[in-house]
């Protein structure tokens, strides 16, 4: 950062408990937003809310700041996301010594209609910058700032107030200064992951609390008294799950049995297919089958979107054992997540379609003929060729034949990709091999296991 921060308004650990996300699952534009947090309470405590304003009725103090500034965080990424940085191609952020050009812009109607009217009370061209202050004053600050004072101080203000309005001009530059000179790198690439940078905060908040209590203390170190017992033995797989769902602060007692029938289904992968006795044998290779084939077959017939959840059972324990065991499969969990995370879902309803599609009487009725000129293997899809015709290329991932194609005759195949792998059989009709039953359709990760 440009300006050493003096003061820390929501620490790392703060904001990653509060912003409704999981560690793995914050970006960039998460780091950035939690950059500006910081860097605007400290703006406004220093060069604010000085002296002649000690006594204004919209005052803030060090906490009133810090959730001040949090809020309008909170709403600025969320603008951001549904506004700026998705088809919007205006890219304002981005870009804010732009103009912008609107007969030359594939824009819907409704962002037309609105720049026509800001460039119809402006003097020269219609800037991104003046777009995005516009936007963010009126979308975000004001309404953060009065829904907080409201809240916090049950103090109704107009939004014509001499001094709120003086508050959020201030605040309205501040941010604009700070995507200026800070913004670019991470604005850039918003939706990549940042989990290197928040562990980075973490561990050293961590570490200064530490050598905070050893300063204090001028003695030899003592493990804290809260230290859980269990890190001085062997657990059993199943007594660190116990210990996992019954410590509240990863498992909350408001999600408390929607987390335990999540991480269930890992339990159940470690106790009966990994074989494994002790969780120090746990690695990314397990993290990989159960997420890439061992699921896939578990969720036949169910509701693909309970996928999302099990990855973020799955991410509490990898951080649970982390803390608790000094067991570090961060990295690797992130590794299947940042894989898997689209196309596992996808496969297990593309799985399903089929399933749902399938006609078993028609496969009672193929005659003699039929089922004797049939095989069974693992093939993996080249490509999609005619989604009209129903024509796939494939390829035999354990013989290592040549490409064929083969024909699929179900709506399952709007759902594939590239890289799948079907476990299927195939019947020869009219000299075309087609599918006629799907076992599983698995992501490519699955390759080695199966």
């Amino acid at each position: 950062m440009s300006e050493h921060y003096q003061k820390t308004f929501i620490s790392a650990r703060e904001f990653v408990e509060s912003w409704d996300k999981e560690l793995y699952e914050l970006t960039y534009l998460d780091y950035f937003i939690y950059q500006m947090i910081n860097h605007l309470g400290n703006r406004l405590e220093k060069h604010y809310f000085i002296r002649d304003k000690r006594h204004s009725s919209l005052y803030l103090d060090f906490d009133d700041l810090g959730t001040v500034c949090f809020n309008l965080g909170d709403g600025f990424e969320f603008f951001l996301e549904e506004n700026c940085l998705g088809t919007c191609p205006i890219n304002c952020p981005r870009d804010l010594d732009g103009t912008v050009k609107i007969d030359k812009q594939q824009l819907e109607e409704r962002i037309k209609k609105k720049l026509a009217l800001l460039q119809s009370i402006m003097i020269g061209n219609l800037e991104k910058e003046q777009c995005l202050r516009i936007d963010l004053l009126n979308h975000v600050i004001l309404d953060t700032l009065l829904q907080f004072y409201m809240d916090e101080f049950e103090l109704e203000i107009k939004e014509d107030d001499i001094e709120l309005l003086d508050l959020a001009e201030f605040i309205e530059n501040v941010i604009i200064d700070f995507i200026r000179f800070e913004g670019h790198d991470l604005l850039d690439k918003p939706f990549e992951t940042a989990m290197h940078y928040f562990e980075e905060m973490l561990e050293n908040e961590t570490e200064d609390k530490q050598n905070k209590g050893w300063d204090d203390k001028q003695s030899s170190w003592e493990p804290p008294h809260d230290l859980p017992e269990w890190n001085e033995v062997e657990d059993t797989i199943d007594d660190i799950f116990l210990r996992f769902i019954s410590d509240q602060h990863y498992n909350p007692a408001h999600q408390s049995d929607a987390l335990v029938h999540d991480i269930n289904f890992f339990n159940k992968y470690l106790r009966e297919e990994a074989d494994i006795e002790k969780i120090s044998d746990l690695k990314e290779y397990h993290l990989a089958e159960f997420f890439s084939s061992w699921l896939v077959r578990e969720f036949v017939m169910g509701d693909e979107k309970q996928i999302s959840h099990i990855f973020r059972a799955v991410a509490r324990f990898i951080t649970f054992l982390y803390h608790h065991y000094n067991i570090n499969l961060k990295r690797d969990f992130l590794r299947c997540y940042d894989k898997l995370k689209v196309d596992l879902p996808r496969v297990i309803k593309a799985t399903n379609v089929f399933i749902s599609e399938y006609n078993l009487l028609d496969t009672l009725l193929l005659n003699e003929e039929l089922i004797n000129d049939s095989r069974v293997g693992f093939l993996k899809i080249n490509e999609v060729l005619d989604k009209s015709e129903k024509l796939i290329e494939v390829q035999d991932i354990k013989t290592t034949a040549e490409k064929e194609i083969i024909k699929l005759n179900s709506s399952s195949l709007n759902s594939l990709q590239p890289g799948d792998i079907i476990h299927t059989r195939l019947i020869r009709k009219n000299g075309t091999w087609e599918i006629s039953e799907i076992q599983f359709i698995y992501p490519q990760l699955a390759a080695r296991f199966i």
